[in-house]
């Protein structure tokens, strides 16, 4: 993804973000929520919609998102039909609920991330163009460890 998409999915979300949060990256993925058994996890719409609120619901009628990470949250927003950054907030979550689980790269690579301790998250998949952008997101979310 090139960084003009980037820059404008960071303007959408300008006017929601709080005093002092900034954004960390942005891509463009296909979501999805995990599958029953999936990490020892089963994922229903009830669980994803009582612990990430609107992200749950949003889940279930848009696929193609785009996805930004600010230092404070997970904002979800819908992708244009040519793969821009749309308006509006599909949902959001607090960055201390999101925990990288799994991160997957290769030709068509795949993070999946889980949302507190209810077993609940989501499945994102990149296609090799955003391969770049994965690994960028895989690292920001990675945990930083203690010494």
């Amino acid at each position: 993804m090139n960084q003009k998409l980037q820059a404008r999915a960071f303007e959408r979300v300008a006017s929601i973000l709080q005093p002092g949060e900034q954004p960390v990256t942005a891509t463009r993925a296909m979501v999805g929520s995990f599958s029953a058994g999936r990490l020892g996890t089963v994922v229903s719409q009830g669980l994803i919609t009582a612990g990430a609120g609107a992200v749950g619901h949003a889940l279930s009628r848009t696929k193609k998102q785009f996805v930004v990470l600010t230092d404070r949250r997970l904002i979800f927003l819908p992708q244009t039909f040519l793969g821009g950054p749309g308006t509006g907030v599909l949902g959001e979550v607090p960055r201390e609920h999101v925990a990288l689980a799994e991160a997957k790269m290769g030709i068509v690579s795949l993070l999946r991330l889980a949302f507190g301790d209810a077993g609940d998250g989501v499945t994102l998949t990149f296609p090799r163009v955003d391969k770049k952008n994965a690994e960028a997101l895989a690292a920001a979310l990675a945990p930083v460890p203690t010494a």
